[in-house]
């Protein structure tokens, strides 16, 4: 109990610490202050960010766009071990040399491996159709 208060208690600590290092504003709005508006003369001061104008240029990533990136890539890569698992097991299976204990084993193992790629085929498809859905966008008024 008291190893999971302290691990709590850290935990809550860290939040809190990270907490004023967030910023509620936008990019956009971080960049617009450094960048000179049309009309204004290109200071040497100005000069020193000229290469900030890049940074409209680049795609626009939400914690949600990201989250759902990390988790599908997550996905990929177990069912890329899923798939070798089964070769793997697929060729236990052949040299068993017709000991039932093993064919047993090796059967139920692919068993397994066959529902668990079907399970991590299905999270995907839950994934890349909630990574669909605007959720915290406005009603257009």
């Amino acid at each position: 109990m008291k190893n999971i208060l302290t691990k709590l208690a850290l935990t809550i600590i860290t939040l809190l610490m990270l907490a004023p290092l967030t910023y509620a504003g936008s990019i956009d709005e971080q960049v617009d202050n450094l960048l000179p508006r049309p009309g204004e003369g290109v200071s040497a001061k100005d000069a020193e960010y000229a290469e900030l104008s890049a940074v409209g240029d680049l795609p626009k990533v939400t914690i949600e766009s990201a989250m759902t990136s990390i988790i599908k890539t997550i996905l990929q890569w177990a069912m890329v071990i899923t798939l070798i698992a089964l070769v793997v097991m697929g060729i236990y299976f052949l040299i068993s040399l017709g000991n039932e204990e093993d064919i047993s084993k090796a059967k139920d193992i692919i068993l397994y491996l066959i529902i668990g790629m079907a399970i991590m085929a299905a999270a995907y498809g839950v994934v890349a159709g909630i990574s669909q859905f605007d959720f915290f966008d406005a009603p257009p008024a």
